[in-house]
């Protein structure tokens, strides 16, 4: 209630405004909701099929290395085969030339026979011992598809360079708009404040509070990038009432209630139609700081926040979800 002179002003009741504006932010805030979950889905998928490229890859990387162990193993063995058999045409040969010496042919004759079975066990034992077989074919290649995933290509300061940029393009971000409704009563008294001599009229008045988030201090240390979560975190103020866009050429009066003496219509001076109008602002300020419309604003904030910085992380990083916490 206020009153200005013989003016009183007592407020009927205040009530938010349902029209085509609220019913396209509701609409916005639905599809930006929507966009949120199928970008949260997106990451969450790649994520995973980096995880499953990841995986393949290290399965096939072991694989590869059980296979040249166990091809190592069998060259081992092949060169141990063949080790035992230049030891057998070693020991035959010498128990060739032995035998040959036994029968008692000619010194020389024995010499011969000898060097020849000593020469063919050198060469085998040269061939075995010096000429290692050659390496085997690896049968591994690694497809295309799992080549060694690059590293991650960004840091953190990237997430936060590209926040920060968009964020000085948007000072003041608005996020929601509430038109609100005030019905009041207009009383001015009369001659010796006689009812007979009072004058009333409904009047109904219309505002729009306009809510935004303020972007002007948001630094580096707003902005929280958890690696191991692959999370942007974005810390933001919560939403306040920027300002109050009064619609006067809306403002609807009703007849004038006289007294059974007054006469005319209920006139205002300019002095006391600006302390009215003083008197709306301030009340319908204070219905819209009430609980239920702030969470409403902020509501709409953590959309609109999310909708404005998304893109800019997704670029970075398409593995990267963005939160939004008011401060």
């Amino acid at each position: 209630m206020a009153k200005k002179n013989d003016v009183e002003v007592t407020v009927q009741k205040t009530e938010k405004v349902e029209n085509a504006k609220t019913r396209k932010q509701q609409e916005e805030a639905a599809a930006i909701k929507k966009r949120k979950e199928e970008a949260d889905a997106a990451a969450e998928a790649e994520r995973e099929e980096t995880a499953r490229k990841r995986a393949e890859l290290e399965a096939e990387k072991r694989r590869f290395e059980e296979q040249k162990k166990a091809e190592e193993k069998a060259r081992e063995e092949e060169a141990k085969k063949k080790a035992k058999q230049t030891e057998a045409m070693v020991a035959a040969g010498a128990a060739l030339a032995g035998g040959a010496l036994k029968k008692g042919g000619s010194f020389g004759k024995g010499l011969i026979i000898g060097l020849l079975i000593g020469a063919i066990a050198s060469f085998a034992i040269t061939r075995i011992l010096f000429a290692q077989p050659p390496a085997p074919e690896v049968h591994y290649s690694t497809p295309e598809d799992l080549e060694e995933p690059a590293g991650p290509g960004y840091t953190a300061l990237d997430f936060q360079n590209a926040v920060l940029g968009e964020a000085s393009e948007h000072q003041e971000l608005v996020v929601m708009e509430q038109p609100v409704q005030m019905t009041t009563t207009v009383t001015k008294s009369g001659l010796g404040n006689l009812s007979v001599f009072r004058k009333t009229k409904t009047i109904t008045y219309y505002g729009t509070g306009v809510f935004t988030v303020d972007l002007k201090d948001l630094d580096k240390d707003h902005i929280l990038v958890d690696e191991k979560k692959q999370t942007v975190t974005l810390k933001v103020p919560k939403p306040t009432l920027q300002y109050l866009e009064p619609d006067y050429e809306k403002t609807e009066f009703e007849d004038t209630d006289k007294g059974l003496l007054a006469w005319g219509d209920l006139a205002l001076t300019a002095e006391q139609q600006n302390e009215i109008e003083k008197s709306i602002d301030a009340q319908m300020r204070e219905f819209l700081s009430q609980a239920e419309v702030q969470a409403q604003a902020e509501e709409f904030a953590r959309m609109k926040v999310w909708d404005t910085f998304q893109p800019l992380v997704t670029a970075v990083s398409p593995e990267y979800k963005v939160d939004v916490e008011l401060e």
